[in-house]
């Protein structure tokens, strides 16, 4: 899809409405009695009709037509009753039986990340861009070619297992395009780095012999030989070098992700993981200053999207309860803000990322003693806590029983993040802590195949088990480590097939409804928001999607497909197909 480079109008006339959806004049929907309902100080300042509303509401889970007036939803219901709310100043649309729900809320994207890793900021090796280790070569050598010798190269979304050579690209690949310039190539999960000689000389990581004492996430071949691949934590050797970008990159880099968020009907989101911790992660751009970059935004009034960040007080690795003790205590949350806007709704910690614990330590014991800790600290401090987590689940689920032991605190909300080896015994105690599970259900669908092969079997992110124990279950994308395409989440949830082609665990669907719940109600309740966001109800926020199809009638396989054809924020018509 493409995206725009400019903002779209906030206010779109009648005539272009009717140009987008089919819509002719607002006297359609008043049959007549436009004279009088123009009079009326009831008229709405946009109505939607003649649609399939999905309203996530139990208690009218459908309708056919919405009035918004003032940012506010006024009216939801069939079309006869609309017609009250349409005056002469109102926008109508004729959404010609497509469907319309609650505005997305993507509970876990990183947009300054997801921005500043594409051009101009970063070289795009993607794999639409990047099909092999050559190509990437060739998009390095490239970027040398028109970049001053010394400055840095910088590039991510490779995946090797996409790759023609189906490996990591390593320093000798590097190193024959580009020896005078250091290069930064990052995953497409970014958790593993490819780095020239030219960065490894700058970082000081150096050659330590077949016997030698080798750093923590850095690859060494049999001879002790750096060979330009970081993992996890070792990463931020070469990241905490690269030259940071400013206040004001960043702040466009978030606009200009909020344009193409609302290309995709998104209007609310999750940013995790923003402070002190952030600056060695997704290429530098996750520290306090990217945190301090929305603050601005939002006390300038133009965030038009609505963003709970998550403080983030230690780095991938090796963080400690005194770390997150210390950064806790400076950390002063943002005031002059808009809430229903911007806020810092809680603190992301790392346990692991499907190895060992990623915590200070010697021994697994007290591996999970600090983590426990670092949990306690933060909870105690009032924080919603969500932990970046893996295989350790059962140990994150442990620390949050313990915290909400040791400081009872009624709905709490924290959320294992991720939680891609949560065990279906857990899930019970999961729902008694009303402990939300974050997966991607596009990152499943990448990796079930090979995932199933192994111990997680056919059970891999057990979803409908989850749902049916009462665990908060929530929706995301992950970007940019998957696109913010929301209804393929959708599709992989309610089909269970992996992008291998095969499905995996049947019995784990979900339907259509729980699906979109993962985006809309219970991710509200992420936010601690579900009382005025999340569902097409009255009295709540005028945040809308409209598609360009039937989500109901549409198979399955093919809702990833669907586009989105107008996106409404605070009752303002803010993107439109």
């Amino acid at each position: 899809m493409a995206f725009p480079d400019k903002h779209p109008p906030t206010t779109m006339s009648r005539r272009n409405v009717g140009r987008l959806l089919g819509t002719t004049a607002a006297a359609s929907l008043l049959g007549g009695t436009g004279r009088a309902a123009a009079a009326s100080p009831a008229a709405a300042d946009l109505v939607f009709h003649n649609g399939d509303v999905i309203t996530m509401d139990p208690k009218r889970p459908r309708a056919s037509a919405v009035a918004v007036r003032a940012g506010r939803i006024v009216y939801v219901g069939p079309d006869a009753g609309a017609r009250a709310f349409a005056g002469r100043g109102t926008e109508t649309v004729d959404l010609r039986g497509r469907t319309l729900t609650p505005g997305i809320n993507d509970t876990h994207l990183h947009a300054a990340v997801y921005r500043l890793n594409l051009p101009p900021y970063a070289l795009d090796l993607g794999p639409a861009a990047a099909k092999s280790v050559t190509d990437i070569v060739a998009a390095v050598a490239a970027e040398a070619a028109r970049t001053p010798a010394g400055e840095w190269i910088r590039g991510s979304g490779w995946n090797p297992r996409r790759l023609a050579e189906n490996r990591e690209p390593n320093r000798d690949d590097l190193d024959r395009v580009s020896p005078d310039h250091p290069v930064f190539l990052q995953d497409s999960g970014y958790h593993v780095s490819a780095v020239n000689s030219r960065a490894l000389e700058i970082a000081g990581i150096t050659d330590v012999g077949p016997g030698g004492t080798r750093k923590p996430g850095v690859d060494y071949d049999a001879d002790g030989r750096p060979t330009g691949v970081l993992r996890y934590g070792g990463q931020a050797l070469v990241q905490l070098l690269l030259p940071p970008r400013t206040r004001e990159q960043r702040k466009q880099a978030i606009q200009d992700a909020l344009t193409r968020l609302r290309a995709e009907g998104i209007t609310s989101f999750t940013d995790p993981g923003l402070g002190p911790g952030g600056d060695g992660l997704g290429g530098g751009t996750q520290g306090i200053e990217t945190l301090n970059a929305y603050v601005d935004l939002a006390r300038a009034g133009t965030l038009d999207a609505r963003v709970s960040a998550l403080f983030l007080p230690c780095s991938q690795s090796g963080g400690s309860a005194a770390a997150v003790d210390k950064a806790l205590r400076e950390f002063a949350p943002p005031t002059g803000t808009d809430p229903r806007r911007f806020a810092v709704r809680g603190v992301k910690l790392f346990s692991d990322s499907g190895g060992d614990l990623l915590v200070a330590g010697d021994t697994h014991e007290e591996r999970v003693a600090e983590l426990t800790e670092m949990v306690r600290i933060a909870h105690a401090a009032g924080y919603q806590v969500a932990v970046h987590c893996y295989r350790w689940v059962p140990t994150v689920v442990d620390a949050f029983t313990a915290a909400l032991s040791r400081h009872p605190r009624a709905d709490a909300r924290h959320i294992a993040m991720h939680g891609a080896f949560v065990p279906e015994s857990l899930l019970p105690t999961m729902a008694e802590h009303r402990i939300g599970l974050g997966p991607q259900a596009q990152s499943w669908a990448n990796a079930i195949h090979q995932a199933a092969q192994g111990p997680a079997g056919e059970t891999f992110l057990p979803w409908r088990s989850a749902v049916d124990a009462g665990v908060p279950l929530l929706g995301s994308s992950d970007a940019p480590v998957n696109t913010p395409n929301w209804r393929a989440g959708v599709q992989a949830l309610i089909t269970r097939r992996g992008t291998c082609g095969h499905v995996h665990g049947p019995e784990q669907r979900l339907t259509l409804e729980q699906a979109l719940a993962t985006y809309t109600t219970t991710a509200a309740w992420q936010d601690h928001a579900e009382n005025w966001k999340g569902s097409v109800s009255i009295g709540k926020a005028a945040d809308l999607c409209v598609l360009g199809a039937n989500l109901r009638t549409t198979p399955p396989e093919d809702i990833s497909g669907i586009p989105v054809a107008m996106t409404v924020f605070d009752g303002r018509i803010v993107y439109t197909a």
